[in-house]
């Protein structure tokens, strides 16, 4: 299925410019109707993904971040630039991170293909 629109953010590996995605996921789960709790899962888990590839070192040239749009899910894929570690969830510390974003969303997949590091998803629950 393709998605309707997708959005995406290229940012240095600097713990400053997290706050840029972390406002990109807002305004787009808003917009798509997501409630505020369910934004909140989203920007956590973006916080601990990219803070694990900048705490490893990754990809000098960037991490981008592509936010792929559907009816009722969004996808958030993390690509990285050039030969760039590919577990990024590997020590104890690490691998809380890794339980913390698969608490908060609900799919998350390490390394799907050869380009995406990170690849997670989250259903919109519509009211009924």
């Amino acid at each position: 299925m393709k998605p309707s629109d997708t959005v995406s953010v290229l940012i240095p590996p600097k713990a400053e410019y997290v706050s840029i995605v972390r406002l990109t996921a807002s305004g787009v789960a808003s917009r798509m109707g997501f409630d505020i709790d369910d934004i909140e899962d989203i920007k956590v888990s973006i916080s601990e993904a990219i803070n694990r590839m900048i705490d490893k070192g990754t990809s000098p040239d960037g991490i981008k971040i592509d936010f792929h749009l559907y009816s009722d899910v969004i996808r958030i894929d993390f690509r990285l630039s050039g030969s760039s570690p590919k577990d990024i969830f590997e020590s104890e510390r690490d691998g809380f991170a890794f339980e913390i974003i698969r608490a908060l969303m609900d799919e998350v997949i390490l390394n799907p293909d050869d380009h995406v590091l990170l690849s997670m998803t989250k259903r919109l629950e519509r009211a009924v």
